[in-house]
């Protein structure tokens, strides 16, 4: 099962530099998408890729591709119905781009400037949900100075018990015998004291 840890991330301005980046990669996708009425993820490639990496030459290729699949998914969600304008400051990133070290509190994600590890605050969620990290979504609050990470993790189901080793047993309630077992045995009526 999945579950979503959310750790606050220093304010830092190449984070803040890189979501800006992505947001107007993401927007010309988007734009070219609704204009030439598809979603499919190689038609958006195709048709934007170049584009994208002249006019934004210092956002990482493997960012630049998951902003087509951000734009790709959110054009799919609106069926091509209306045009799209990207307003929050946010990053997709995937097991290429990031790496989350829950022992040493630390992230690593590709920035503008390269690969950078920031430390994260503490959760008690870090030590309840371990197993594989698969991606995350940055997120940045400019009015308030804020950013924080939503790490999705991939945690181990808890161990299923198999239906040979459950014995059940079932009971039959009557006026003549208060009950009756499965297994056949009667637990008669007590005519005692109350």
């Amino acid at each position: 099962m999945f579950r979503t840890i959310k750790l606050k991330l220093p304010y830092d301005r190449p984070l803040v530099e890189t979501a800006k980046q992505f947001k107007e990669a993401t927007q010309i996708v988007l734009d070219y998408g609704f204009e030439n009425k598809t979603f499919n993820k190689n038609k958006l490639n195709k048709g934007t890729y170049k584009v994208v990496r002249e006019r934004i030459p210092t956002l990482p290729s493997a960012l630049v591709q998951t902003a087509r699949d951000t734009a790709s998914e959110a054009l799919k969600a609106t069926n091509l119905k209306k045009k799209i304008k990207r307003k929050s400051l946010t990053i997709r990133y995937d097991n290429r781009t990031f790496k989350f070290y829950p022992d040493s509190h630390t992230v690593s994600l590709t920035t503008v400037l390269g690969r950078v590890v920031y430390p994260v605050a503490h959760s008690p969620l870090i030590d309840k949900y371990r197993g594989e990290y698969t991606n995350a979504q940055l997120v940045i609050d400019e009015k308030r100075n804020r950013i924080f990470i939503m790490v999705q993790v991939n945690v181990p189901d808890k161990e299923v018990v198999k239906k040979e080793d459950v014995k059940v047993l079932g009971i039959d309630r009557g006026v003549k015998n208060i009950a009756v077992l499965s297994n056949n045995v009667c637990l008669k009526e007590h005519r005692g004291t109350r």
